[in-house]
C-alpha cells in the first residue's frame, strides 16, 4: 500500500487517488484510505485515545484492539446516502510511525467480514532509516 504500510486484499481491486487518498474500488464495495505520519512522536496509545476522543457520537459496534501492534480501532457509522449502502465501517491502525485511516463502503451486509478481515491484515513495516 505505502513504503511503511501493507493490507492483505481478498481478491482484485481497482486503484486511484482522490484528494490525496488511495481509493480502492469494485462493483458494490468501496475503501478510502488515508496515512498519516507521527511527526510529533507521539505514543500509538495517546494517538489511538484522540483517534477514539473523536469518532463520531452515533457510531456503533465499537472494537478496539490493544496490545496488538499495530493498534487498531474500529466502528459502524450510520451515513445519510441516496444509494442501499450498509452502515459503513471505519477502521484506524495506529503503529509507532504513524496511523491508517481506512472507511469501508459497501452495498452487502456479508463483506463486513471482509472488511474486517483487512483491517486486521494492516500491517506496518520496519522501514530502515
Amino acid at each position: 500500500m505505502t513504503r511503511q504500510w501493507s493490507v492483505v486484499l481478498p481478491g482484485a481491486f481497482n486503484r486511484r487517488f482522490e484528494d490525496g487518498n488511495l481509493v480502492l474500488w469494485r462493483p458494490g464495495f468501496t475503501i478510502w484510505v488515508a496515512v498519516w505520519g507521527n511527526d510529533h512522536n507521539a505514543s500509538a496509545a495517546s494517538r489511538l485515545g484522540r483517534i477514539k476522543a473523536d469518532a463520531a457520537k452515533q457510531a456503533f459496534d465499537i472494537e478496539e484492539e490493544q496490545g496488538t501492534q499495530p493498534l487498531r480501532f474500529s466502528y459502524r457509522l450510520k451515513e445519510t446516502a441516496d444509494d442501499k449502502r450498509c452502515p459503513a465501517f471505519y477502521g484506524f491502525a495506529v503503529g509507532q510511525d504513524g496511523h491508517v485511516q481506512i472507511a469501508f463502503y459497501f452495498d452487502d451486509e456479508a463483506d463486513l467480514v471482509a472488511a474486517k478481515e483487512m483491517l486486521r491484515s494492516l500491517g506496518e513495516e520496519q522501514v530502515l532509516h
